[in-house]
């Protein structure tokens, strides 16, 4: 407690010293926890469920067709639950959505459709009600729901007496039976708003496309004890092997069944995104944690009369040195405090700009966790900084510091030379930070400037989800549903063009169907090659501004009781018809394997995302063949949010019970698009940003310092003839030099590094030549102004007093 008190007592005289280095730790330590509250939430908290580890999804892969880690089919599933001995319990469910009439006005719900035994695999229970029975999963059964704690304090205000009511779900009856608690908001139960049974009844599957092996469902299981995960991956497979035999005209009979633990299907594969950015903020505690080494070896200098004299009248070593590891902990643990804060509002700025793609976004949080994390980073940096004083100690020259009697204490070769390393390491550690963000920048400066295919600006989108129960699929009242809104939508004042697009570019809607060419060789669905598919109305084209390359637009001639048309793109007509006219040839798609005749060519879009090259699509009428889900177009000459009251009005007018949701613009969703690769980038570009300033900071006081003890050195120098711009230029070769010797290390370091963040760029090698001489360049500018201030300083000094205090 003794070198507790006297190391308050000594940096409560210090208040510049101490401000300065509390901060420098605060901005490194700050970092550390904001980044480290995403890791620990997103890979390291067990997902809240019973034995979360021995929970795993199972999944249906074609790597020569870019499927990887799909879902399963509802055969497969049939067929590992009668053949598997590797699992203690299996479950199923489908993700859909509900409509949610006569509570207000309608809205769209996120669903899923589970087995009964779903919640009980996961082990957790409704905190109010009861859970599905088996029986409820049989076709027939009565209808039943279970809420989330959301929607239940939303529609109920949170009253029990909500168990045993009816709500109207996609215009059917259901009754309420269960609440699940508040708690449950971790992946893959965080979206859903409503719970029903019998997987196989969802609303926008036919019974066809569930017998022939669509990769429709989610399957979940739980390990029986003792069965490793790749044991059960090898019962997957021989049972896999036999599902192609017994089914082999099935879309899934060459799919592989893969397994993998829940959390692992969760976060992917971000584990490298968020490898570089912890490795970032580690570099960001690297420098600042070198710029108050600096600090502390400049002050230790000051003190070293004082500390020889202590010595001199019998103090003990470990005394001194436990004062000294005591300061610097306390500087740690207050700048660890300030850290802390720091990062919590920035937490926050994080969590808000990803919460559409940061896994478990939700349960970011300064919890204990994270806490006890920022404790141990700051006791840890507090200890390393102590050690450098007590290095100090460790051999005092005594004689030589009472001696001394200059203005500033002459600090030994040796400390001269720890001081021109961290310099160096500051700039290597700085280098190799400014290069890895730049790469990203440059990395998204490249995405941005790719042409989409489409024109984005003063579009209003908006997602519809019509009840199927009420409007069958591909039915006539569903195309007359479509029609009847289009008139409606054409009549709002401002509205240019207006169009249905299940699927807009960009947004990562569209799946994949297979396809052939008909008066050629048909194989098998699950060996055709596959396209994008979308469903549209007239007039999409025109909205977006893909132009139309060949051939007509939908119209009103394109009805269910037609012949089915489609419209290819550019990629498409290359690909399936590469030497002759693809207008008026027919092709045949999707599991039903329906025949179409082509009646247009459009050109190129980037429809999953702006990295991805154009891959062939085809899009069917909305109007021939509608399905009950769609995003109305509207393009505009205002701002397009100011059409919302209109758009919400007009489809009221055809029908009240279909809601509008998502209302956002097509610009917001070209930038959703990049949004992940932006905060990235803005991310490392913030810590790059705060390393150079914390390197350049320290290569000044280095310098600095180095100019205050060489003042006698410089007066006799000018007091003998040398020029002021001799001195300057002497500063500034001396830092130069330093600064040289860390770009050298941090250009090998650079090198090996940056060649794992090659997932992450776009357009850019990481080693691309342009911008590692730009960085070499702005660090050699930086550190050359960092050096020319004291240098200009040291040109200053007038000899005769120099040399008095000498």
């Amino acid at each position: 407690m003794m070198a507790l008190r006297r190391a308050l007592r000594s940096l409560w005289m210090t208040p510049g010293f101490s401000l300065v280095a509390i901060v420098a730790l605060a901005l490194g330590i700050g970092a550390n926890t904001a980044i480290y509250s995403l890791v620990q939430a997103i890979f390291l908290k067990p997902l809240p469920y019973a034995d979360s580890g021995n929970i795993v999804q199972l999944t249906s892969s074609i790597p020569e067709r870019n499927f990887n880690g799909v879902g399963f089919s509802w055969p497969r599933w049939l067929a590992v639950q009668e053949r598997q001995q590797a699992f203690s319990e299996m479950a199923i469910a489908a993700q859909t959505g509900f409509t949610l009439t006569e509570r207000g006005d309608p809205e769209q719900l996120g669903g899923m459709q589970i087995s009964h035994n779903y919640f009980p695999l996961l082990g957790v229970a409704p905190a109010l009600g009861r859970n599905f029975l088996p029986e409820e999963d049989r076709p027939g059964a009565e209808k039943v729901a279970i809420l989330s704690d959301g929607i239940w304090q939303r529609k109920f205000a949170g009253d029990p007496s909500a168990i045993g009511q009816v709500i109207s779900l996609d215009g059917q009856p259901h009754t309420v039976i269960g609440v699940m608690p508040a708690s449950l908001s971790s992946f893959p139960l965080n979206q859903t708003a409503v719970f029903t049974a019998r997987p196989t009844e969802v609303s926008y599957l036919v019974r066809e496309q569930i017998d022939g092996g669509g990769f429709f469902f989610n399957v979940l299981a739980r390990l029986k004890a003792g069965v490793s995960l790749q044991e059960a991956h090898e019962q997957l497979s021989v049972i896999a092997a036999a599902y192609a035999q017994a089914y082999p005209s099935n879309v899934d009979a060459d799919a592989s069944a893969d397994v993998a633990y829940l959390l692992d299907s969760l976060v992917g594969n971000q584990r490298q995104t968020y490898g570089v950015l912890f490795a970032a903020v580690a570099c960001v505690l690297l420098i600042a944690c070198a710029n108050v080494a600096n600090l502390v070896l400049a002050r230790y200098a000051g003190r070293r009369k004082q500390i020889a004299i202590r010595f001199a009248l019998g103090a003990k070593r470990r005394h001194i040195i436990s004062e000294l590891v005591a300061e610097n902990v306390v500087l740690a643990l207050l700048g660890g405090l300030l850290g802390m804060a720091l990062a919590a509002s920035t937490i926050g700025v994080i969590v808000q700009l990803g919460e559409n793609f940061i896994p478990r976004a939700a349960e970011v949080s300064l919890d204990p966790t994270v806490m006890l994390f920022t404790l141990g980073v700051s006791l840890l940096t507090g200890l390393a900084l102590g050690l450098v004083s007590a290095l100090q100690v460790a051999q005092p020259e005594l004689t030589g510091a009472l001696k001394d009697s200059s203005r500033n204490a002459t600090a030994s070769k040796r400390q001269n030379r720890v001081r021109a390393s961290l310099m160096v390491t500051e700039v290597a550690v700085s280098f190799v930070l400014l290069i890895a963000a730049s790469l990203l920048i440059n990395s998204f400066m490249r995405v941005q400037q790719v042409e989409p295919g489409f024109r984005s600006d003063g579009i209003f989108a908006g997602a519809l989800q019509i009840p199927t129960t009420k409007y069958a699929v591909m039915s006539e009242e569903l195309a007359n549903f479509y029609g009847a809104l289009l008139q409606e939508l054409k009549a709002i004042p401002g509205a240019a063009v207006v169009a249905f697009n299940d699927s807009p570019p960009l947004s990562g809607f569209a799946g994949g169907s297979p396809f052939a060419v008909v008066g050629q060789a048909i194989p098998p669905p699950r060996e055709q090659p596959l396209a994008l598919r979308h469903v549209i109305s007239p007039n999409s084209f025109q909205t977006l501004e893909i132009p139309l390359l060949k051939g007509r637009d939908f119209d009103d001639r394109d009805t269910p009781s037609s012949k089915p048309v489609v419209i290819i793109n550019e990629t498409f007509a290359k690909q399936a018809f590469p030497d002759s006219d693809p207008i008026g040839k027919q092709i045949v798609s999707g599991m039903l394997q329906l025949t179409q005749e082509v009646v247009g060519v459009v050109a190129d879009t980037h429809s999953q995302d702006l990295t991805t090259p154009p891959t062939a699509e085809m899009y069917y009428s909305a109007l021939q063949r509608p399905e009950g889900f769609s995003n109305i177009l509207i393009r505009t000459e205002g701002d397009p949010l100011n059409l919302t009251a209109s758009v919400r009005a007009a489809i009221n007018r055809v029908d009240p019970t279909v809601p509008l949701t998502n209302v956002t613009t097509m610009d917001a969703m070209v930038e959703q698009s990049t949004a992940d690769r932006r905060l990235l980038m803005a991310m490392l570009a913030a810590f790059a940003g705060l390393a150079l300033v914390l390197a350049s900071l320290g290569v000044y006081s280095v310098m600095a310092y180095s100019v205050g003890q060489r003042s006698g050195e410089i007066g006799v120098r000018m007091a003998m003839g040398a020029a002021a711009s001799r001195v300057s230029q002497m500063v500034v070769s001396q830092g130069l030099r330093l600064t040289a010797i860390g770009l050298g290390l941090g250009l090998v370091v650079a090198l090996v590094l940056t060649r794992l963040m090659n997932a992450l760029l776009y357009g850019v090698g990481a080693s691309d030549p342009w911008t590692y001489l730009g960085i070499t360049a702005l660090l050699l500018v930086v550190t050359f102004i960092a050096c020319w201030i004291p240098a200009q300083r040291a040109a200053r000094v007038d000899p005769l007093v120099a040399l008095r205090s000498e």
